[in-house]
């Protein structure tokens, strides 16, 4: 049987594990119970109220109600990773199953946070060509097909290069929204395409936040609900700015080329 943890090393490694998996892209009701797995082993019990952009943590001794810790951090935006969810929801049972001392656990978190979340080179392929997909399977003909594929490798570079940068979440949209959609337009302009319809609503499909939505809804049907509220409204936010990139993209081409 392992001591038992200093409370405040505890509650760094959780305030930093709670951290990971929230920016990570996971659901309210999974972080508590991870959460409240690491702790309970250790002998503590733990507490977690997460908001759209900050959470609190609350750590307190079983047997001494005095002694707690009461953390306030802010969630910072990062790429939506299921490997690295699987990973630190593995490392929460590994602890529990193993009896990993808090070193041990601290040290194999260090592991699954030194692995990216996610591999540029082929996600920006693998995505294109998801995104290419469906604009197929909803109609397109080739030239829609090979438009959104070039259009897909320029929006997510932008996109990435935006987010390294520090760019508003919400003006990464519309600028993405916009270079993508009008990229399809030019292959509508240049007689590339006859499918500008599934072109242009094509274009913007990689860009859905459906993470984010799924997950305010889990947090809804969990009875979480100011925060799963709050996710819906943020996400119906970016699927607004999506819609203003591609109608600045509509008004600049001064063309009525959906088929409507």
């Amino acid at each position: 049987m392992n001591a038992k943890p200093d409370i405040q090393i505890l509650t760094n490694f959780l305030a930093e594990y709670t951290t990971a998996m929230v920016s990570a892209g996971t659901y309210t009701a999974r972080v508590e119970k991870c959460v409240d797995r690491i702790a309970n082993h250790y002998g503590y019990d733990v507490s977690v109220t997460i908001f759209v952009k900050y959470f609190t943590i609350s750590v307190m001794d079983s047997q001494d109600n005095s002694l707690r810790r009461t953390y306030v951090r802010k969630i910072p935006l990062g790429q939506v990773s299921f490997n690295r969810i699987s990973e630190l929801s593995s490392l929460s049972w590994q602890i529990l199953d193993e009896g990993l001392s808090l070193d041990e656990a601290k040290e194999s978190f260090d592991g699954v946070m030194s692995v990216s979340a996610n591999k540029f080179a082929s996600s920006l392929i693998l995505i294109s060509l998801a995104n290419a997909a469906f604009c197929r399977l909803f109609g397109g003909d080739a030239g829609s097909v090979v438009c959104i594929f070039f259009a897909t490798l320029v929006g997510y570079t932008l996109k990435f290069a935006l987010a390294k940068m520090g760019v508003n979440l919400k003006i990464q949209y519309v600028l993405t929204s916009f270079v993508v959609s009008f990229i399809a337009y030019l292959g509508v302009s240049y007689g590339l395409t006859h499918t500008s319809d599934v072109a242009i609503g094509s274009s913007v499909l990689f860009m859905m936040p459906g993470v984010f939505l799924i997950n305010s809804v889990f947090d809804i049907l969990n009875d979480n609900t100011l925060v799963g509220i709050s996710r819906a409204i943020s996400t119906g936010i970016l699927i607004l700015c999506m819609a203003v990139g591609v109608y600045i993209t509509l008004t600049l081409s001064s063309a009525e080329i959906l088929n409507v």
